[in-house]
Order: C-alpha cells, then sequence, then structure tokens
C-alpha cells in the first residue's frame, strides 16, 4: 500500500476494531498476528491467547451481518474514506490462500460501442484485453475486482456467461476474444470458495469449500474457525448482486491488496489471478480476474469472434454446453479470425 491509511476504529454502527487487532506502536505487529503467526507454525499458545483469538474471530461474523445492510448509497465522500480506512483496519491481517488452477482458454466479451465509442468493428487488440489505468481513472467506477487505481483482465468460463452478465443490446457489434496459456504452466489464483450460494450450484466452489473443510485433520481448529468467518465475508462480497458501483468497494480494495503483495517480502504467495464465481450466471460458471502482467506474459489471442444479438433469451436456463456454444441469444453477421499482426486484428 503506497499510502498507508488513516486508521478508524469505527465507522457508523459496524462494529468496533477490537483491542487485539490494533497496532500498539510497540511492534510492527498486532496481538492478532502475533497469535496467528504461532497458530499457523504449530507453536503453542496461551489460555488467555486462545480465548483473545476465539473472541477475534466472532468480530468478522459481526461484521459480516453488519455489512449485509450496509447503504452505501447514503454515503458522503468523507464517509467513502472513512469506511475505507476502517476497512484497512478490519482486514490488517490477511488471510492468504491459493490454489493452482489450469486454465484451458478463457473468455472476454466486450460491446464494441462501449469500449472504443462507436458500432464498429475492432481491428486494435487492446480494445478486447484490459483497460489501461487511465482509462479505469476516466471512467471512475470500482469493479468487482478493481478499485479506481487498478485495471485487470476479467474474462469468463464460457461466451454464455458472459452474454448472461453484459446482457448485450440487440443489433450492435460484439466482439469476443479467446485467449490461451502459451505453456501447461499452473496459474496461482486466490478462490473465493466460501459463498454459500455458490455452493449449492457451483462444483468447483463446492469442491474447494470441501478441500478447507478437510484441513481440519492437520490444522489447527482454533485457527480454521478463525478463517471461516473471514472467508465467508469475502465470500459473500464477491457474489453479491449490487445497485450501484460502490457496492464493490471491499472486494475491489480486497483485491487491489492481493495483487500489489507480489514480490513482497512477507509472503511467498504471488497470485496471478482471483477465481470467483459469476453472479450473472446464477453462480453456476467461474470468472477470473487476472493481472494484466499475466496476460501479457502467458497467454496469446488465439482467435477472434465478432457477431451482433438478434434475438436475446438471456433469462433462458443456462446449460453447461461447449465453450463457445451460444444457446443465449440467436446471433447473426458472425466473423471468425486467428490472424493478427502488430497488435492489430486482421479480417
Amino acid at each position: 500500500m503506497k499510502n498507508p491509511p488513516n486508521w478508524q476504529t469505527s465507522f457508523r454502527n459496524l462494529p468496533e476494531i477490537p483491542e487485539h487487532k490494533r497496532w500498539n506502536g510497540k511492534s510492527n505487529m498486532t496481538l492478532e498476528q502475533i497469535i496467528a503467526f504461532k497458530l499457523l507454525h504449530k507453536q503453542p499458545i496461551t489460555k488467555n491467547e486462545e480465548e483473545i483469538f476465539t473472541d477475534l474471530a466472532t468480530f468478522y461474523s459481526e461484521l459480516n451481518d453488519k455489512l449485509i445492510n450496509l447503504d452505501y448509497s447514503l454515503f458522503n465522500p468523507s464517509d467513502f474514506d472513512n469506511f475505507k480506512n476502517y476497512i484497512f483496519y478490519a482486514f490488517n491481517y490477511t488471510a492468504l490462500i491459493s490454489n493452482k488452477l489450469t486454465i484451458l482458454q478463457t473468455y472476454r466479451l466486450v460491446v464494441n460501442e462501449w469500449v472504443c465509442g462507436k458500432n464498429e468493428r475492432i481491428r486494435n487488440i487492446d480494445f478486447i484485453k484490459y483497460p489501461s489505468l487511465d482509462i479505469v481513472k476516466k471512467a471512475n467506477k470500482l469493479n468487482r475486482a478493481n478499485t479506481l487505481n487498478t485495471n485487470v483482465f476479467y474474462s469468463a468460463q464460457n461466451i454464455d456467461t458472459s452474454l448472461m452478465e453484459l446482457r448485450p443490446p440487440l443489433n450492435k457489434l460484439i466482439t469476443v476474444g479467446v485467449w490461451k496459456p502459451k505453456s501447461n504452466k499452473e496459474f496461482i489464483s486466490y478462490p473465493i470458495s466460501h459463498s454459500e450460494e455458490a455452493a449449492k450450484v457451483n462444483e468447483g466452489v463446492a469442491k474447494a469449500k470441501s478441500a478447507f473443510d478437510d484441513h481440519e485433520n492437520f490444522n489447527s481448529a482454533l485457527f480454521l474457525n478463525y478463517t471461516r468467518y473471514y472467508f465467508e465475508l469475502f465470500g459473500r462480497e464477491f457474489t453479491k448482486r449490487v445497485t450501484n458501483h460502490y457496492e464493490y468497494l471491499i472486494s475491489a480494495l480486497f483485491s487491489e491488496s492481493i495483487f500489489e503483495n507480489q514480490g513482497n517480502s512477507n509472503t511467498d504467495v504471488n497470485y496471478d489471478c482471483i477465481i470467483y464465481p459469476s453472479v450473472g450466471n446464477g453462480y453456476k460458471t467461474d470468472n477470473l480476474a487476472m493481472r494484466p502482467t499475466v496476460l501479457d506474459n502467458d497467454f496469446y489471442l488465439e482467435k477472434v469472434i465478432e457477431f451482433e444479438v438478434e434475438h436475446e433469451f438471456y433469462d433462458k436456463p443456462y446449460v453447461l454446453t461447449h465453450p463457445e456454444n451460444i444457446t443465449l441469444a440467436k446471433i447473426k453477421n458472425v466473423y471468425i479470425t486467428n490472424k493478427f499482426d502488430k497488435g492489430e486484428i486482421i479480417w
């Protein structure tokens, strides 16, 4: 984090930051962080430390309950600053989990007019990658996994998922980039696993949650109980439906902190992407939020598909088929190319 936050110990009716999460000026670690370190390294802790850590776990549970009903529309500019600084303090301990992810291909769909200002064919590959930081700042809107100061590459598991999420208008040019890894590399992902709703319909989320529960066999039950509340909060934040972009604030700030962690000597985990259930597709498939450098260094554009939606069936029940099968729209004027030259799409 470039500029340390102005730590806020309270905000509206959210629970006050517990004493043992606070910096005391005597150490560069809070008591919470010290106890967590001991538990992770299977070092003994005192009865008092055990009671402290149990109480800290309930903080995340209480915070989660309060956040569900937090009305961001009532925030003024100073509220946003105070809320961000409260959230930074609430999560001054970051619980890290990782999953090695094999990506066969991933799909990014754009409505041409939305990214280049005109309903005309896209020829520059940059328009189907990630937005530049200047564009993000100009748009001035938060997203699921980026703040106003960060950009990421968003992509979906298949084209139908993108259609359900973006719901493109009829008779407008749409372009899909099909991106594939350059090698058999496994990517380090931060999985959003503790979403109650997603676990009911998403096999990957259910397996990730089950894998977490299995850790009880060889990790501290006290630590796992603590992190369970933590992950449940983020599982809900990453999979909640929003009415305005301010409601992305927590997931966006968390994503920023995860991706800014690259090369940090305090952790041996460098994340390539965050994988989370698709809200637009009823959690049935997964989306990726990927660091731009990962896309640039480890992926290539296999082909580009252009079409227009003649009739839409976006509310039709989703059925998993081949990722490039389009079942949620009747399309027309389809063009496909796999020819590229110096950043240009050759149609």
